[in-house]
Parts: structure tokens; C-alpha cells; sequence
């Protein structure tokens, strides 16, 4: 398995995340495209072009079970099976022009807006091993620390209900939402890093529970092969989207009252 990592500029810990990364995945090696030349105590895999790190990726994907590749350039054209992209410091000004694009080809991110919970949903697929899994999104939460970027926060799950039974929840609106801006459920199921078949068998079942059709698939052909968003399905996924924002306004102004509150045993 191929990791790349990115950042959104210098002294933001990539190199120290990569090779910590390196000691909690087994049998792997870690890698490094950079600019100038390699320093005395620094990982000897050090190269300074695009080329020589793919000849050498190439090279070891027969002898390690993961490679961690510590590349930007690798990171903005979305190579890797994996890639994490490490948020600037507070009041960083020396961030990186292209860090927006780096910033939405990246898998998993660690920054203020980041979570475990968002995490573990993307690896699950990709790595089954929970014990590893849960090593891995240790190995974040200690470079979201060290951003600073970790502080008690209030934090709400949304979902909603027929019958007592779950109609529709945040993995439905993440489908929804690929499909409207991809147009086909497969690249939506893609990016939701879940397969195929369980993604039709998640709208199927929602439109059970609700009554109403989500998308409206196109059959084969020419011009098909895509979908689109049901009226039911749009109205549907606007209505969570600012019901999730107000819950979640909400419990964050409240947490932040409670806390300026004085306790009784003071």
C-alpha cells in the first residue's frame, strides 16, 4: 500500500508523521522528494525528483507491504492508495500557493476540522486490521496535538428515523452528495471508499423506509450508465445538510456556555 503525504508547507511535521507512521506499519519504508541534498542523519531514501522516487517505489513494491512517500507533487496529481494531508500551524504565513488543491486530493486530513471518527471511516476499507487502524489514527491525533489543533469540543451525529428504524444518516448524505457531483453512484460509492453493490443496497433501503425514490438511476447505453439526484433525493439532502448545521451550531454555542458558567464546587 502506497501512502503519500502532504502539507501545507514547511515545519509542519510531514517528516516526523511519515516515519512514525513507518513504525507502526509493518514491514514498510519511508521515502522522501524534496529539494536539496540529503543531510547527515537524515532517511537515506532521498530523492529530488519525481522520477528517481517512482523508479524507486517501483523497485521496493515487491519487498514492503507499505510504502510511506513523503511528496507533494506526487499528493496534488492524487497518486497513492492513501493520502493524508497535514494542516499549517497556527498563524503559519509560509503556506504553500497550491494548498487547496492539495488539501481536496487528500484522503484523510489533520487539522482543526479533522476527527478520529472521519479517520477510522476512511481506513476501514483499507486497512481490516483494527488494531492497526486504531495505531494509525493514534499516530494522527499526536500530529494534530502538536498543530495545536486539539481542544474539547462538542461534537453531534445526526440521523434520521422511521418507525424507529435508521432511514438516513451522514454515509446516505456523502452518497448523495457524490452523485450529484459526479453523476454516476460508482464514482460516488468510490469516493465514499465503499464498493458498489453496498452503495445501491444503502439507496435501496432508504427508499424502503422513506417511501421515495433518492436518485434515479440511467440505464446502459449511450449516454447512460449515470445518475442524478431524485426531487425527493435533493429536498431530502438539503434538509439534513441544514439540519446537521443547526444541531451542530447549536451544541457548540451551548458547549461554550457551559464551560463560561462557574461550577457549584467553586
Amino acid at each position: 500500500m502506497l501512502w503519500v503525504i502532504c502539507g501545507a508547507g514547511r515545519g509542519v511535521g510531514k517528516t516526523h508523521m511519515a516515519q512514525r507512521l513507518c513504525e507502526v506499519l509493518p514491514n514498510s519504508v519511508y521515502v522522501k522528494c524534496g529539494h536539496g541534498q540529503r543531510q547527515p542523519g537524515k532517511p537515506a531514501n532521498f530523492f529530488n525528483t519525481e522520477e528517481d522516487l517512482a523508479a524507486f517505489i517501483e523497485q521496493c513494491a515487491g519487498t514492503y507491504e507499505h510504502i510511506v512517500a513523503e511528496s507533494n507533487g506526487w499528493a496534488r496529481r492524487g497518486e497513492g492508495d492513501i493520502v493524508i494531508f497535514v494542516d499549517g500551524i497556527r498563524r503559519q504565513t509560509d503556506v504553500r500557493s497550491d494548498v487547496e488543491m492539495l488539501r481536496s486530493q487528500a484522503h484523510l486530513r489533520v487539522g482543526a476540522s479533522a476527527s478520529v471518527r472521519d479517520w477510522q471511516r476512511v481506513l476501514r476499507s483499507e486497512l481490516p486490521d483494527r488494531g492497526l487502524r486504531e495505531a494509525v489514527c493514534e499516530v494522527l491525533a499526536e500530529q494534530k496535538r502538536y498543530l495545536g489543533e486539539s481542544e474539547l469540543a462538542a461534537r453531534t451525529k445526526v440521523w434520521l428515523e422511521v418507525d424507529g428504524m435508521h432511514a438516513f444518516g451522514s454515509g446516505l448524505a456523502q452518497l448523495l452528495e457524490g452523485v450529484a457531483s459526479t453523476g454516476t453512484l460508482r464514482e460516488a460509492a468510490r469516493a465514499a471508499h465503499i464498493s458498489y453493490r453496498h452503495a445501491w443496497d444503502m439507496i435501496k433501503r432508504a427508499e424502503k423506509h422513506l417511501g421515495k425514490e433518492l436518485i434515479l438511476p440511467q440505464p446502459g447505453g449511450v449516454g447512460g450508465g449515470r445518475s442524478a439526484l431524485a426531487a425527493g433525493g435533493r429536498h431530502l439532502l438539503e434538509v439534513f445538510r441544514r439540519l446537521n448545521r443547526d444541531v451542530a451550531d447549536f451544541a457548540k454555542a451551548r458547549f461554550a456556555a457551559c464551560q463560561q458558567e462557574e461550577s457549584p464546587d467553586e
